[in-house]
């Protein structure tokens, strides 16, 4: 471990800060240096910093805690003690400070802050009193007694050691530089003799009453050992042969019973495989019967459709048969009508039942001449399958023929009734425009659901509509309010920082501080500064003037005055540009 630059402020008798850089060439030059000066100088000052930056605590005094702190220098609000030092695995900076309430020093004391932090970064590793203690001693391997007995020799101690009697040093070099570890170890080595004295001795007893033997019986027991291990080695190869001919017996036992087992599978498929030959026989028969399933399906199709067919074709005979009666009735009466030249709009409005019926039974032929067109197209497939099937070729055809005489007559059922055919006209103009208007009406029944649909839909906008204009309403003028606020806020700040920035009234402060820190160093200095002759040195500061003997000390309440002041306006502000800041 190695201290590089030790900085601290306002410990015992050293007011002020001071630092002292141990890797400057002027301590590097000759590798050893040392602490001079009168008593009271601050010698041991320099040693307690360390081992307070480092501890917290000093050899002349335990612990600075909160409730007593007898190294801050009087008349001083504040103190700390940094050491920058260099361990094997790195750099570290350890700080510790203390301060009084409003950095006064008639405040009360606050309660110390100790930080260990990384040299190169600064990044804090650890805070806390107890926590950096743990993490020095981690660091440094030495707690705050090996410290001070390795590294840092409390003031007197060396000197107890030389001034003691010869036989009064021991003690004191132990409690010095920590030897009691080596008090340990002696004893512990003192004991370990004297048991292992004790082993040895046991064993050289147990070694005594060992009864050797003489060359001869060595030499025939050697013999015997021999003949043993030759006995030994010829069962053990009788052993190997007898493993190897029970492993071959077991293979062989293992064989047969594989060969049953294999013969046992073999009755069993053949039992097996004579009772499912009957099934073997039937699938077979259905895959046979699969294969025409496909034909026979299609030649029973054909046998249905000739049959409606027949149906079809007799029903539609049945029909003619029974329409010629009427359909001779009516076309005499029709012919009637049209001969006679006047009257022949009344008739043809008396008529117009009858042309009712007439339409009504072209209706009912054009359906047969439909169902015909079916028929036709039946008997088309029906050849087809036919032509496939010899045996049903000629029922096929006579179908057609029949099928082809009723279509014969029902066009000459269609060339009698041609002169009716502007009445089937007007009545297919007459009901297209219907369907016309139906369209229309339907046209118009959608516009309508459509300008309902439309002005639901308007009167949910408009309802939305004026809820955001009243939330707007409501937003600006909360807006206004708060706009208003903001500058009553401001106006206010301005008032109180008179014209001034906040950064002003601060760096107002800040000087203040230091300069009511010079007062207390003046303060403190008030015994040597009476000492002081015009026009020789200062003992402390090597200065030929001395203002402050002709002028006195400069007054400490206006400056405390003003600080308080500044402290108070500096949080109203703070106040203030919070308050604006989060509007």
């Amino acid at each position: 471990m190695r201290i590089e630059r030790i900085r601290f402020r306002n410990l015992n008798s050293l007011a002020g800060e001071w630092e002292i850089d141990l890797t400057h060439p002027a301590y590097l030059a000759d590798g050893i240096f040392a602490i001079t000066g009168p008593t009271g100088a601050g010698k041991s000052t320099l040693l307690d910093a360390v081992c307070l930056a480092l501890y917290g605590r000093t050899p002349r005094l335990s612990r600075v805690t909160k409730g007593g702190n007898e190294i801050m220098s009087r008349h001083s609000g504040d103190c700390f003690a940094e050491a920058t030092f260099r361990v094997g695995e790195g750099r570290y900076c350890s700080h510790w400070s203390q301060h009084r309430a409003r950095m006064r020093a008639d405040g009360e004391l606050q309660t110390p802050k100790h930080e260990l932090a990384d040299a190169e970064t600064g990044r804090v590793i650890e805070s806390g009193l107890r926590g950096v203690a743990v993490r020095i001693e981690t660091v440094t391997g030495m707690d705050f007694e090996r410290f001070t007995r390795s590294m840092l020799l409390a003031q007197g101690g060396f000197a107890a050691f030389l001034q003691a009697a010869p036989d009064e040093r021991a003690p004191i070099l132990e409690q010095i530089t920590g030897t009691e570890i080596y008090s340990r170890i002696s004893i512990r080595v003192h004991e370990r003799l004297r048991a292992e004295r004790d082993r040895l001795q046991a064993l050289q007893a147990r070694m005594a009453g060992i009864v050797l033997l003489s060359p001869e019986r060595e030499q025939a027991d050697r013999e015997a050992l021999a003949g043993v291990r030759e006995q030994a080695r010829g069962v053990a190869e009788r052993l190997s042969r007898c493993v190897r001919e029970i492993d071959w017996q077991g293979g062989v036992a293992r064989l047969r019973q594989e060969l049953d087992a294999l013969a046992e599978e073999a009755l069993r498929l053949r039992e097996e495989q004579a009772a499912f030959q009957p099934r073997r026989e039937r699938l077979q028969q259905a895959l046979r019967a699969a294969e025409l399933e496909a034909p026979y399906a299609g030649l029973s199709a054909v046998r249905r459709a000739q049959a409606d067919d027949r149906t079809a074709l007799e029903a539609a005979r049945s029909e003619l048969e029974a329409l010629r009666g009427p359909l001779a009735e009516r076309g005499e009466a029709l012919r009637a009508a049209q001969g006679n030249g006047a009257g022949a709009r009344e008739r043809l409005e008396a008529a117009a039942p009858l042309l009712q019926q007439v339409r009504e039974l072209d209706r009912r032929l054009a359906e047969h001449g439909r169902a015909a067109g079916e028929a036709r197209r039946r008997c088309a497939g029906g050849e087809a399958r036919i032509a496939e099937q010899v045996h049903a070729r000629d029922a096929a055809r006579a179908a057609a023929a029949t099928a082809r005489e009723r279509l014969a007559r029902v066009e000459r059922r269609l060339g009698e009734h041609a002169r009716d055919e502007w009445l089937v006209g007007a009545l297919a103009g007459v009901e297209e425009r219907c369907r016309g208007l139906e369209t229309v009406e339907e046209a118009l029944r959608r516009q309508g659901e459509m300008r309902s649909r439309a002005a639901a839909d308007l009167e949910r906008v408009e309802a939305a509509c004026g809820e955001w204009q009243a939330r707007g309403d409501e937003r600006g003028r909360a807006l206004a309010a708060a706009e208003e606020h903001l500058e009553v806020l401001r106006a206010s700040l301005e008032r109180l920082l008179d014209g001034r920035l906040l950064r002003e009234h601060r760096a107002e402060k800040e000087g203040l501080l230091r300069e009511l820190a010079l007062v207390s160093r003046i303060e403190a200095l008030e015994g040597q500064r009476a000492a002081l002759r015009e026009g020789l040195p200062c003992p402390l500061c090597g200065a030929t003037q001395h203002p402050f003997v002709r002028g006195g000390t400069p007054v400490r309440s206006a400056a405390e005055q003003r600080i308080e002041a500044l402290e108070s306006l500096i949080g109203r502000g703070e106040a203030l540009e919070a308050e604006i800041g989060g509007q």
